[in-house]
């Protein structure tokens, strides 16, 4: 079982992440923003896949990935970005800064699943 962080400021982006997660057998940790997945970061540092969405109140996601990224620990973290309010060329800028995968809102739940088995195979394979 792996430990997900999931972030994204709407309730039912939440609730249908987190029951998608434990559905796939993994613990659920939940932000509802990037300030909030901060704090859980420095208290919880097992973290081995992080979902989020783009635009969120206090820190976007951009943010966020860039606070992993520049965070030993963090750094090799598999990120899924979530949003329905990224251009075609952003998505570029954000794979190219840290993010693993995107997936476009409305959520294809089946996408999501495969990405999220592989990040999980990603993080057993840096963690061993």
């Amino acid at each position: 079982m792996s430990n997900i962080l999931v972030v994204d400021d709407d309730k039912t982006i939440r609730m249908l992440l987190t029951q998608l997660v434990s559905k796939l057998g993994h613990h659920c940790i939940v932000a509802s923003d990037g300030q909030r997945a901060v704090e859980i970061l420095e208290d919880n540092p097992h973290v081995d896949v992080m979902i989020t969405d783009m635009q969120m109140p206090r820190m976007h996601g951009d943010v966020l990935v860039k606070y992993l990224r520049e965070h030993e620990h963090f750094s090799q973290t598999p990120i899924i970005m979530v949003s329905g309010f990224v251009q075609t060329h952003e998505v570029k800028d954000l794979l190219a800064n840290g993010v693993d995968r995107f997936v476009p809102k409305p959520i294809d739940t089946r996408q999501l699943t495969v990405y999220i088995n592989d990040m999980v195979e990603q993080a057993r394979k840096s963690a061993a």
